[in-house]
């Protein structure tokens, strides 16, 4: 029997293939990563699993021993996080905030920093600073594409630890906006779950 190779209407071939970068899956399908998207009027909406999900990488420097202090800001945009660790190591700050999940191994303890890259995939502006040695390592982006990067010394003597400042996408995030009484309840929560953990809200103490 004469077979049919005539190629198919709709051929696979390489062309086919379209490979994504780590941060577009993400904005792709950002409902995998952090559930619904709201309007910020639920706590279950995705701006305040962005802020959970960073504060939460954090919070694994003092499940280590290695802080017991977060400092956080924000306004109705914008989420300000410092912890006072041992900071991100100054050549790792791009790998941990940006690329495939990685584990960074110290003290042949693993620290995952999936939910830092979740933040920066799904946020306009996304700045990481790291402070130690006397150097600040930082990191800029948007939407998860870098920007700028540099190591310099740290002319204003920070002490070590590790800063990021995050503004959600507006436009995955239309008409979201972060409510005070909602951001205070979520940290309270780690608060009382991590009673050893000195946090700080807006210049509040919790």
């Amino acid at each position: 029997m004469e077979q049919n190779h005539k190629p198919a209407k709709d051929q696979f071939d390489d062309n086919s293939i379209k490979i994504l970068a780590w941060n577009e899956h993400i904005q792709r399908r950002p409902e995998m990563y952090i559930g619904q998207i709201g309007d910020g009027s639920d706590p279950k909406d995705g701006i305040y699993t962005l802020l959970k999900e960073a504060f939460e990488s954090f919070l694994d420097e003092y499940k280590m021993g290695r802080c017991n202090e977060i400092v956080i800001e924000h306004n109705s945009l914008m989420v300000s996080i410092r912890e006072y660790g041992c900071g991100i190591p100054l050549e790792s700050v791009v790998p941990y905030t940006s690329g495939m999940s990685v584990g960074i191994g110290v003290n042949q303890d693993v620290v995952t920093a999936s939910g830092i890259k979740i933040a920066n995939a799904l946020s306009e502006s996304f700045l990481c600073n790291s402070y130690r040695e006397g150097m600040r390592s930082w990191a800029l982006y948007t939407n998860g594409f870098l920007l700028e990067k540099g190591i310099e010394e740290d002319d204003e003597d920070e002490p070590i630890g590790t800063w990021i400042q995050f503004e959600f996408d507006k436009e995955i995030f239309s008409g979201s906006y972060y409510r005070l009484e909602i951001v205070k309840d979520i940290i309270k929560q780690y608060a009382k779950q991590n009673p050893g953990l000195s946090i700080t809200l807006n210049h509040k103490k919790l």
